[in-house]
């Protein structure tokens, strides 16, 4: 068994039904992506990638303002006061996010095809009832409403929909075929997405499969459906400087300082990661990119500054309690760092 399939193996034992990865001019799959079959995990499977959906959004934002449609420094209004284009990309507005509180998982585990039904404008209102975390620009804090809040913005300004933004000036013409913000349930050729059946948010027995429901909630942030490959070739294009002028890609890795686990500094809607939520380091440097946990998904985002060295990780299944998810992500950490520094 090489060190691949052993880590492949390692990361299924926590629990995770299924688990892909390319990277190293490597490809590997392991595990099942739909439990109640049997069918084999691969590759090609598309999966939700939770909040590596910010790279996806913050390249067409760019994009946009290489295009003169949007200005880094103008202010969101009338969405957010007093708070930028750039404070919002990079988490430092001082915006927080409203509560999901247990009340808000009733109505799914009573029919898991309950549609939310409150549109961006109404969520962004229920985020910005909160207090300010601190002052813009005088903190960092990350949270969902700075990526719904832009897509109010980005919507305004072009008159179309995130989803068609998103396709004409990314997904197009990078060729990508099988990628999308998906404002629906997940269909068709999607790995089928778990979470333990002891988890407090949707119990039950065994592995509950979470793959119908529609949380629409903070999608411009979390709602794109891709596979490894080309979530690969997105960071490869990008950090390579294919999709946007040096200027911008430099204010792109124009990071700050980020307290939290899965980066050590942010730029706009991409971080600089040393180690996989504070496991082992990287023993060949930084890499660029993005974790993303969506219901019943985990997604794994890497890549060298230069773009040329990408790593990318998606499983269908959610860890519950810490052990499990300190033995997933130390698994996927030895498995990430042996693929990013071959």
């Amino acid at each position: 068994m090489t060190f691949v399939d052993e880590q492949l193996e390692a990361i299924l034992a926590t629990g995770i039904p299924g688990v892909a990865v390319v990277g190293g001019g490597i490809e590997a799959a392991a595990g099942v992506a739909d439990v109640s079959t049997g069918e084999p995990l691969k590759v090609d499977h598309r999966f939700r990638i939770g909040s590596v959906t910010k790279i996806f959004v913050a390249t067409l934002i760019l994009r946009l303002v290489a295009d003169g449609v949007l200005d880094l420094d103008a202010h969101a209004e009338p969405f957010v006061e007093d708070v930028t284009v750039r404070q919002l990309l990079n988490h430092t507005s001082g915006l927080d996010d409203f509560e999901l509180g247990p009340s808000f998982w009733e109505p799914y585990r009573a029919d898991p095809e309950h549609r939310w039904g409150l549109d961006a404008r109404a969520e962004l209102a229920l985020a910005l009832e909160r207090p300010r975390l601190f002052p813009p620009g005088e903190g960092w804090a990350y949270h969902g409403a700075n990526y719904l809040a832009l897509r109010l913005v980005v919507e305004e300004a072009t008159r179309s929909t995130l989803p068609d933004l998103l396709r004409r000036h990314v997904i197009e013409p990078l060729g990508l075929t099988q990628s999308d913000l998906v404002e629906e349930s997940l269909r068709g050729d999607c790995a089928h997405g778990y979470i333990a059946g002891d988890n407090p948010i949707l119990p039950g027995d065994g592995l509950v499969d979470c793959t119908a429901l529609d949380l629409p909630f903070y999608r411009a942030g979390g709602g794109v459906v891709s596979t490894p490959v080309e979530v690969a070739r997105l960071l490869q294009a990008l950090l390579g400087g294919d999709l946007l002028p040096a200027h911008l890609r430099a204010e792109m890795l124009d990071a700050v300082d980020s307290d939290w686990p899965e980066t050590d500094r942010y730029g706009l809607g991409i971080g600089e990661i040393t180690s996989l939520m504070r496991g082992e380091r990287s023993p060949c440097g930084p890499a660029w990119g993005h974790l993303g946990f969506s219901l019943g998904y985990v997604a794994v985002a890497l890549a060298s500054e230069d773009g040329e060295r990408q790593v990318v990780l998606c499983a269908n299944g959610q860890a519950v309690t810490e052990e499990s998810e300190a033995a997933f992500f130390a698994a996927a950490g030895r498995l990430a760092w042996h693929l990013f520094c071959r």
